[in-house]
């Protein structure tokens, strides 16, 4: 094999790729370009005569392509640390590499580990790919607030985190420390939402600032941490919380520009405001709130607007999409099972996406718990979950503590998001709410409302006023008590 970096008297054409490029290395009697020879070290498989996992570009006495061992030669691409031949990076493996960097980022003065960064680091080490850490750890701000803490001129504490700008990366980061155990679990996204309020309230001119500010902390905060009691914030709620802030903030710029304020406001002026700025419900709810509070006369806002309801999704309709998502390979295939249980079983993907495995259970058949009662799987949607089960192992980026979630997200420990899921069933025209309706209408018609409760994990009441509507009852189906039907 030619050494790395011989140039000279080099042919030009890759015989693997016949790209017409500098082919500057010598395997298995063809002369390969840079790119082939990255991609032929980052592919190591098993090697026929030794079983190792090792790369692969020699020959043996046999004329079998086999690791460098077996054919008798120096290995050109062992771990100068190790000699394993797994996941190399430069002249290192994966792991090496990445226990290297470790020691380095997160040590403290006496180049000891920090105590209170050990579990990150015993975290970090049980990544599948060390190499995604490594390029993960030379983004900023994460090497150097990491290296600050380390060094005892950070504290490893949220407040660090919170007084850094807002970006995915510091949530991403906050994330890593809170599944690492290395800072205590909160809610992210309603954290992050307080920070980016206090930031944008003080930013707004002063006058404006401290009623914004009273009404997020006295209403707005007040009910949204009652609802995130038992469920943490979502990122459409965290978006939705933005916007209303952004919204209020507008309107008193309107005051201003209209030589208005609070006090001064009358009826007139909030018709002419709500004709020509349409989704304003935030502005009419604070508005409310301002009334109740005394900040401002008396009057009548509008309230928000209902959404023209959609005409019943037919059923034929739902089917065609279920047979389009099984065989659309496009769709992402976590996606697509989320997407087939909510055209199948009515499902929210709000639901969908808090699956956690423990809620399937694949014997003969595959059963799934999204109620209290566990329901099977129809065959083509139980493939597509087999097969998504078995990626989820080669792809799950760490081992160890957090929620097993049926539907990871990018985040360490969390589920994907709704909005990626929504965005993916885009193509074919899912509206989940519509679909929902359309599905407990047909499906309280063939068993009785507690039954379609019970096994698809909807509220009681609701499955009863469904049944309702469609003058569908228990009573009206004797057959059906004899042999419940699957769902």
């Amino acid at each position: 094999m030619t050494p790395p970096g011989t140039t000279r008297g080099h042919q030009v054409g890759c015989d693997r790729c016949a790209r017409h490029v500098a082919a500057r290395y010598s395997i298995l009697e063809q002369r390969i370009c840079n790119a082939c020879y990255s991609r032929l070290r980052r592919h190591p498989d098993i090697c026929p005569g030794c079983a190792q996992i090792k790369v692969l570009a020699f020959y043996d006495s046999e004329r079998r392509i086999v690791c460098a061992t077996c054919a008798g030669v120096p290995s050109r691409f062992a771990c100068i640390t190790c000699g394993s031949e797994e996941q190399l990076t430069g002249s290192q493996c994966g792991t090496c590499r990445l226990t290297e960097r470790l020691r380095d980022v997160l040590a403290d003065k006496a180049g000891a580990i920090h105590p209170g960064l050990a579990t990150l680091y015993d975290h970090l080490l049980t990544a599948r790919d060390p190499r995604a850490v490594v390029r993960w750890l030379r983004r900023e701000p994460v090497g150097a607030t990491l290296r600050a803490m380390a060094a005892g001129e950070l504290p490893i504490r949220h407040s660090t985190l919170d007084a850094l700008p807002l970006s995915p990366r510091v949530r991403y980061l906050r994330r890593m420390l809170i599944s690492a155990g290395t800072l205590p679990a909160i809610d992210v996204l309603l954290n992050d939402l307080e920070n980016h309020a206090a930031a944008f309230i003080a930013g707004l001119p002063k006058e404006h600032g401290a009623i914004t500010g009273q009404y997020y902390h006295w209403e707005l905060l007040r009910k949204i941490r009652q609802r995130s009691a038992n469920r943490a914030m979502t990122p459409s709620s965290y978006s939705t919380r933005s916007t209303e802030l952004r919204q209020i903030a507008d309107f008193f710029a309107w005051l201003d520009t209209n030589e208005l304020s609070l006090p001064s406001l009358d009826q007139a002026s909030i018709d002419r405001f709500f004709a020509h700025h349409h989704s304003q419900g935030a502005v009419g709810t604070f508005l409310n709130w301002a009334i109740r509070r005394g900040l401002t006369s008396s009057a009548e806002i509008p309230g928000r607007k209902l959404a023209r309801p959609r005409p019943p999704v037919p059923d034929d309709v739902i089917w065609n999409k279920v047979d389009q998502l099984v065989d659309d390979e496009s769709v992402p295939l976590g996606s697509r099972v989320i997407g087939l249980l909510v055209l199948v079983f009515a499902q929210r993907i709000s639901d969908c996406v808090r699956l956690c495995r423990s809620d399937v259970t694949d014997g003969q058949t595959v059963r799934i718990a999204l109620g209290r009662t566990p329901l099977t799987l129809p065959s083509p949607i139980a493939v597509l979950l087999r097969r998504h089960l078995e990626e989820l192992g080669a792809r799950r980026p760490y081992i160890g503590g957090g929620p097993e979630w049926l539907f990871p997200g990018a985040s360490p420990h969390h589920h994907i998001s709704e909005a990626s899921v929504a965005l993916h069933l885009v193509p074919h025209q899912i509206h989940a709410r519509e679909i929902q309706q359309a599905r407990i209408d047909y499906l309280v018609q063939q068993v009785p409302a507690s039954i379609v409760a019970d096994t698809l994990g909807i509220n009681i009441n609701t499955a009863i006023r469904h049944a309702a509507r469609m003058n569908s009852t228990w009573g009206s189906y004797p057959e059906l008590r004899a042999n419940r039907p699957d769902l």
